[in-house]
């Protein structure tokens, strides 16, 4: 029997040829004699590199019960910055284990597996297998742990030969509720490759067989692997059979619709989850935040925070954040700023996401205000400062949404030569991102150097980048309603379309001159004055003008950047209505209000 031994106290580095699994334990010599120290001396001195609550528990003569505890402890902070330390102090353990006599009997399952499941969580899968191997005696714990370490770290090819030989031990370790989600939650990291889609199908029908497929944690596995697939029905199916009320199961399949942007599906697993009593988690809640922010449904985003006020659910940081994000991204910026001072457990992604929807919504002095609170309060730790350092050093990669807001002024000023020189820069760092190519060929139009702004067009066909539709859409009586441009769709597009051609009488009367360079320039002049007029954002509105009480606030979506005149159109409405008009385009929020944007007509 190998002689279970563990690395020395500080790691040796991956090139060096020593095995650390067999060597030989450190022991100090005396000057005045080359005799081995006592027992007791030996304990002592690997003692003193321990932390101070390992010396002190080890200082009472533990027991082996003592020694799993301390390996448990070492195994949950053995996250990747901390686990450099982390495993040289389960090493040390390791050794102390071993001193003590404790390993190597047929009786010292226990734990070794412990010693197993600590170099598995640290992501050296090749230690816990040498202890493996080394072991008299083996269990289920032993197998799901060794396979868990192996899948973790990536190496999932491994944890399938392993997941084999365990089927091949006997029924004493058959793979149980605890070997699946190990294996699941390893080949899900590959998303929805071949390979991926083979290994997926075959634990499901390994974990039929075995009888499992209505255990909670199995099937919640199941679904997660299926969302990181992509493949949504596979995961309804894993879904259903389960028929579980267990909350982890429920949230794994919204998590799915999420995965899969089917955010409408999301939040009808959500309500069908109320109906059925299942209280939602804090993961299940945050998540249903995040749906609401996305789609921009407001009402329905309050509606879920009413109801978790009213549940009692505990928060915690994340489901705070969540919520704070939503308000912000629903165009709330002062719900988020409640969110924020009503929060026991701020953070640094507290502040984070505070300052950045501050950012968005065009305050910076308070943004800049809440950087100055965050450092008063001791939130922005060494590792922060360092990657602002390292951030603000970057290439030009980091900073494109920077260099997009300059190119879009060049557009304003018609200047054309820095435009290019910056479009250029951009086609470099993001060749596929169409707006670049949009903004470029703006430019040009403005000028009326259509030939140029051609190229453009063509540039992007060659390069095989596509402008997305443009669509809008805002909320009311707890409906979305999506509009595209020149869009009839809707059952009162006449109602919208004659309020609309009103608006505008109203709004040229007011000073407003529609800016025909924004216009497609393949149709004819005539026309294309009126085919400004019937942008999605401008429908939106005018949909949202006839809907909503009269001075009333209208939040308004588009998937992408608000075009000029219809920025300028938007200024007038807010003049005209006296409504303050909220749009959020792929950019920033735009906050209009008496004649004015937030964002200084600089997006």
């Amino acid at each position: 029997m190998p002689l279970l031994l563990p690395p020395p106290p500080t790691p040796t580095p991956p090139c060096a040829s020593r095995d650390p699994l067999h060597a030989a334990p450190r022991r100090s010599r005396s000057p005045s004699t080359s005799r081995p120290p006592s027992r007791h001396r030996r304990t002592a001195s690997a003692r003193s590199t321990l932390p101070a609550a390992a010396r002190d528990l080890l200082a009472d003569d533990p027991t082996p019960r003592a020694f799993c505890a301390l390996l448990k402890a070492a195994s949950s902070s053995a996250s990747p910055p901390r686990r450099p330390s982390s495993l040289g102090l389960g090493a040390q353990l390791h050794a102390q284990a071993v001193v003590r006599g404790f390993l190597g009997g047929d009786d010292s399952t226990i734990l070794a597996t412990a010693v197993l499941s600590f170099y598995a969580s640290c992501r050296e899968p090749d230690l816990a297998r040498k202890m493996f191997d080394g072991m008299p005696r083996r269990n289920a714990v032993t197998w799901n742990a060794l396979i868990k370490g192996y899948a973790q770290a990536g190496r999932r090819e491994e944890a399938i030969l392993l997941f084999r030989d365990m089927k091949r031990e006997g029924s004493h370790v058959a793979p149980d509720r605890y070997t699946f989600p190990a294996l699941l939650s390893g080949i899900g990291r590959d998303g929805g490759s071949g390979r991926t889609l083979e290994l997926g199908g075959a634990l499901h029908a390994h974990v039929i067989k075995a009888g499992l497929e209505r255990d909670p944690f199995v099937g919640a596995s199941l679904v997660s692997l299926y969302a990181a697939r992509r493949t949504l029905e596979d995961a309804k199916v894993a879904f259903d059979q389960v028929g579980s009320s267990d909350p982890i199961v429920w949230s794994s399949m919204i998590s799915a619709y999420v995965n899969c942007e089917e955010e409408e599906g999301a939040l009808l697993i959500f309500f069908n989850m109320l109906c059925q009593d299942i209280k939602p988690t804090q993961f299940v809640y945050s998540t249903v935040f995040s749906v609401c922010g996305r789609m921009g449904i407001l009402e329905m985003g309050k509606q879920v925070h009413a109801h978790s006020l009213k549940s009692n659910t505990e928060k915690d940081a994340a489901m705070f954040n969540a919520l704070l994000t939503m308000y912000s991204d629903c165009g709330c910026i002062n719900d988020a700023q409640k969110v924020f001072s009503s929060n026991d457990c701020v953070n640094v992604i507290s502040y984070n996401s505070m300052i950045s929807a501050l950012g968005q919504h065009g305050y910076p002095k308070e943004a800049l205000e809440h950087f100055r609170q965050m450092k008063f309060a001791g939130l922005m730790p060494d590792e922060i400062g360092k990657a602002m350092k390292t951030i603000n050093e970057m290439p030009f990669e980091a900073e494109a949404p920077l260099w997009r807001i300059v190119l879009g002024a060049c557009s304003k000023h018609r200047d054309i030569e820095t435009g290019k020189r910056i479009a250029e820069m951009l086609f470099e760092m993001e060749p596929y991102e169409a707006t670049n190519y949009i903004l470029l060929g703006n430019i040009y139009a403005r000028l009326g150097r259509w030939t140029e702004a051609e190229k453009v067009r063509s540039l992007m066909g060659e390069r095989g980048v596509y402008k997305d539709d443009a669509f809008s859409w805002i909320e009311m009586g707890q409906r979305t309603y999506r509009f595209g441009v020149d869009d009839r769709s809707h059952p009162i597009s006449r109602e919208i379309y004659r309020n609309l051609d009103r608006l505008i009488s109203t709004i040229k009367v007011a000073g407003y001159v529609p800016d025909i360079s924004f216009a497609a320039h393949n149709i004819q002049r005539d026309r294309k004055e009126e085919s400004l007029y019937y942008h999605c954002e401008k429908l939106a509105f005018a949909f949202g003008d006839l809907a909503a009480p009269s001075g009333g606030t209208l939040r308004i979506m588009k998937n992408l950047r608000v075009c000029g005149d219809c920025h300028c159109a938007y200024k007038y409405f807010s003049l005209v209505t006296g409504r303050e008009i909220i749009l959020r385009d792929n950019q920033r929020f735009h906050h209009f209000n008496s004649g004015f944007c937030s964002c200084g007509d600089y997006w």
